[in-house]
């Protein structure tokens, strides 16, 4: 078991070295070193690409990222995994096995990112007096790892306003590639505040010297926005409104007329800020997978009766929702036109209704103006729905319309344990401190590096 575990994270650690297939001509894939694979700018661009590819992998925001932290988080009478796959199951009913692989997924697949990353900031010496591409190309590398870098630590150590973040135990911050098979791949849990602390000066970073346009990287933008995440889970309501803020009067996104703008896209939109592009020949997309009914998909992630009462009458967002055989389904991963497959549709990660509802929250919290009154952001998201308009809000008012726009989209696990929420799961009601709501650390990883310690409970 210890040699098939070490094979596995070697094949990791050496894909990780190429980013992406065009290198490998230079030398046979079992013999190629990291001084040939990073050796030009044009090899180090390419490793960016591979990285930024990695990002949209299943085990990333090609899926568990999204729909395994959702389904972690809800109550299972509201939204059950009635798939066949056990793994996703046990994630849903809070029951988790330390072997099991969509786990393990999630975590290898985020430090293959964190090592693609880090390769990148070793060869930047490369490009030469080329500042400007060195620093792009920098920036990209500290935006993954810290988005890697966040979406670890939400779910394998406790959240931040769960005891004390400068004790309790996070995951192991890598900051160099991983290149070889030694005790060097034996590294503590670090604190979750140390995490945080890495996560925020990457995506800080990352911010500064990302250009306002990037193709279909991450720009300065949605650097900010995702700080906006970080600093709205961490309870750091100014920073919060200021980064949202600054997307929102960037002029470079609007919201959809229609909710239904972001719903199963072939393409980016006005309203989205960073997505995982998927065409109809490359493409990673379990949001679908699970989501969607036949012939795409499995329709495994129900939607139950008692999940439709958080919605107001009238409220468009309460009947996007489709009948299956298996169930209803979400129809944001589900195209009701039979042509488009959507598996091969883009997933969001980020959109501009987000900044809207964190900056309408950081303000009712502080209560500041920051860019606008939160009864204005809260009216635009509201209205859009089908909504009236609000004549006042308060801060549930603000809580309502976040949990109702952006469910399934990746965040109600984080939401739930930074409010305080608690959940349910097959043996009933479960504190949102939990230890069931904590990810163990997958079995795997405990018999390679035997300096991690394993979550209570597991």
């Amino acid at each position: 078991m210890k040699r098939i575990n070490i094979f596995l994270f070697a094949l990791m650690t050496s894909v990780a070295l190429w980013g992406c297939s065009d290198t490998l001509d230079l030398e046979p894939q079992a013999s190629i070193s990291d001084v040939v694979a990073l050796s030009t700018p044009s090899n180090v661009e390419n490793a960016r690409v591979g990285a930024y590819s990695a990002l949209g992998e299943a085990n990333a925001y090609g899926g568990s990222y999204i729909y395994l932290t959702e389904i972690y988080g809800a109550p299972v009478s509201e939204i059950f995994f009635a798939g066949t796959f056990l793994q996703p199951r046990e994630v849903n009913v809070k029951q988790i096995l330390t072997a099991n692989s969509f786990v393990a997924g999630y975590w290898s697949t985020s430090y293959n990112i964190i090592n693609r990353a880090n390769n990148i900031l070793s060869a930047l010496d490369v490009f030469g007096s080329d500042t400007g591409t060195r620093a792009v190309v920098e920036a990209d590398a500290r935006f993954l790892r810290g988005v890697a870098l966040f979406n670890l630590v939400q779910v394998f150590a406790k959240s931040y306003n769960d005891g004390s973040p400068s004790s309790n135990p996070g995951v192991p911050i890598v900051l160099i590639p991983t290149r070889t098979v030694d005790e060097s791949i034996q590294v503590p849990r670090n604190t979750v505040a140390e995490v945080y602390t890495q996560v925020l000066a990457d995506l800080n970073a990352a911010k500064a010297a990302l250009p306002n346009s990037n193709g279909f990287y991450a720009n300065t933008f949605v650097a900010s926005a995702m700080l906006a995440r970080v600093h709205l889970v961490m309870g750091n309501y100014a920073q919060a409104a200021a980064e949202a803020n600054r997307v929102i009067t960037s002029g470079r996104y609007s919201l959809f007329a229609s909710i239904t703008g972001n719903y199963v896209r072939t393409a980016n939109g006005s309203e989205t800020i960073f997505a995982i592009q998927n065409t109809a020949t490359v493409f990673n997309n379990n949001m679908a997978v699970f989501h969607a009914p036949l012939p795409y998909g499995r329709a495994d992630i129900q939607v139950l009766n008692p999940h439709l009462t958080n919605y107001e009458t009238g409220d468009e967002r309460g009947t996007l929702f489709v009948a299956t055989g298996r169930g209803r389904m979400s129809t944001k991963y589900a195209s009701s036109n039979a042509t488009v497959d959507p598996r091969r549709t883009n997933i969001t990660v980020l959109r501009l209704a987000e900044m809207h509802l964190i900056r309408a929250e950081a303000n009712v919290r502080t209560g500041g103006s920051v860019g606008a009154p939160a009864l204005t952001d809260v009216n635009a998201i509201r209205t859009r729905s089908g909504l009236a308009p609000l004549t006042a809000v308060t801060l549930a008012d603000v809580l309502k319309e976040r949990r109702n726009e952006l469910i399934f989209e990746g965040v109600l696990f984080s939401d739930m344990k930074r409010l305080q929420i608690n959940t349910q799961g097959a043996s009933g009601n479960l504190a949102w401190n939990s230890n069931a709501l904590v990810f163990p650390i997958p079995e795997r990883e405990m018999i390679v590096n035997k300096q991690l310690t394993q979550n209570p409970g597991y």
